[in-house]
């Protein structure tokens, strides 16, 4: 019988929301997870998260601390209702931040905001590799005591854990398709990233160099965390 997975995405034309969800998606339908995938931001019903065997939630042009967002607020409770049933999330960038703010955590600017491949310092590399991983964000995390940072580096939090979740700050499911999707994809007044002065072809260039290894490290990163969350193939009959 397959499982459910659901994957949150926001502020993405609907065109571009499989490209969005990168190579975790056929990371997890080769492991034999249904992926629903729906917009947090559109007002979508949501099923209840008992239903679902795992939550995975993907970035976002937006800020979690953003107080102009009417569905941030329910998006995080959404969050702390599937923390609540022991639903597992795995949480990428805006995702791994909105599960930080569920888990009791806040999100700010951050002064030194990441954009390419970067390596962290890990405490828990059967988990989180090294990298290098794929970075672009301009938010950091801060985490209450009770939770886990697995991995760091000289831009703040990378990786923590609680539980059966896992949130990365950083971009496993990247992929040429998966850059395009931002480049194109998302909608809203923040969807524009030329705005942000970064250097988009070198990015791209460099996502098509590492696009297989990247790809690879993705699909270990999720059997590490499915192992994790207890829903690996030696945990589940």
């Amino acid at each position: 019988m397959n499982r459910r997975a659901l994957a949150l995405v926001h502020n993405v034309l609907p065109e571009y929301r499989r490209a969005i969800v990168g190579t975790l998606l056929p990371a997890m339908e080769s492991r034999g997870f249904l992926v629903e995938i729906r917009a947090a931001d559109e007002g979508e019903a949501l099923p209840a998260p008992g239903e679902v065997d795992l939550i995975v939630v993907t970035g976002s042009a937006d800020s979690v601390h953003d107080e102009t967002l009417a569905w941030v607020e329910p998006e995080r409770q959404y969050l702390q209702d599937a923390v609540a049933t022991e639903v597992p999330i795995l949480g990428v960038c805006f995702g791994g931040q909105i599960l930080a703010a569920a888990l009791g955590g806040w999100v700010a600017p951050s002064a030194h905001p990441e954009h390419g491949f970067t390596p962290v310092r890990t405490t828990r590399p059967g988990l989180v590799a090294t990298g290098p991983w794929m970075q672009y964000h301009y938010d950091t995390i801060s985490l209450p005591d009770v939770v886990d940072v697995i991995a760091e580096n000289d831009a703040g939090v990378q990786a923590f854990v609680s539980g059966p979740h896992l949130g990365v700050q950083f971009h496993p499911e990247i992929s040429p398709e998966c850059f395009a999707a931002w480049r194109d994809g998302f909608s809203g007044t923040k969807g524009d990233m030329s705005d942000h002065g970064v250097d988009l072809g070198g990015l791209a260039r460099a996502i098509a160099a590492n696009a297989e290894i990247a790809a690879r490290d993705c699909d270990l990163l999720f059997e590490r965390f499915l192992d994790h969350a207890g829903l690996g193939e030696s945990t589940v009959l």
